[in-house]
């Protein structure tokens, strides 16, 4: 992330906001790519030539006005081109962006630019805490929405052998969306902190918030390597 202005410390909802942020990103690459393999299929489907149908060859009308009876020959008759149809995927990408691009809109700090990704990730550090949470909520539902479109769950593996510095529970999972310097832990048991004095002893910890760690906090480097080789065969 850029400099710019002053930072804050890193609390939980600091580390919250950037893991949701990178699960987004990946939902909206996968979203992406859907799009344009969408785009292909449209247009194969257009190429299709246009089906043969046969149809009775009428006779001629009578007097009164009305038709005669089908003759025994048949017309070719072709159908009408099919009109290409809407793209879903590119749809959903665009309202996507224009609801991010919303939200980054109301970043003071946020710097220019198109992408607006980058905009609200680039001013998570500079955020108050409670904006962060802010973001984070407005990032989950957005990132929750697109995985449940596309049939996808959240990118996590389980830290066999760790336990939550908390709650001593065994339902650690490391969050491998994006780079593996952004990975996070969290305990699925859904421990919170306590604030002062709480077991997480984690830095920039906040009362009532799910307990998150930096991955270099709580992981060993052989557990790290072993949920990266997860990581990569699951992608």
């Amino acid at each position: 992330m850029s400099s710019g202005s002053t930072s804050h410390a890193v609390t939980s909802h600091h580390l919250h906001a950037t893991t949701a942020a990178w699960s987004l990103k990946t939902a909206l690459e996968h979203l992406a790519q859907l799009a344009d393999d969408e785009v292909a299929h449209i247009a194969a489907e257009t190429l299709e030539a246009p089906a043969l149908l046969r149809s009775p060859a009428w006779g001629r009308r009578h007097a009164l006005g009305g038709h005669g009876d089908p003759t025994g020959g048949l017309a070719a008759v072709t159908t009408a081109p099919r009109a290409p149809r809407r793209n879903r995927w590119a749809d959903m990408y665009t309202r996507s962006l224009r609801r991010l691009g919303w939200l980054a809109d109301q970043l003071p700090t946020g710097p220019a630019g198109p992408n607006p990704w980058w905009r609200i990730y680039d001013t998570i550090p500079r955020l108050q805490a409670g904006t962060a949470a802010v973001i984070t909520r407005h990032l989950v539902d957005e990132d929750t929405c697109i995985r449940a479109a596309v049939g996808g769950g959240p990118q996590r593996e389980l830290l066999r052998g760790v336990e939550c510095p908390a709650c001593r529970r065994r339902d650690v999972y490391v969050q491998t969306s994006g780079p593996q310097e952004a990975w996070t832990v969290v305990c699925t048991a859904d421990c919170r902190c306590l604030g002062l004095g709480c077991r997480c002893r984690a830095s920039g910890a906040v009362e009532g918030v799910a307990h998150i760690w930096p991955r270099s906090a709580v992981v060993t480097g052989t557990a790290v390597t072993a949920a990266y080789a997860l990581a990569v065969v699951r992608r």
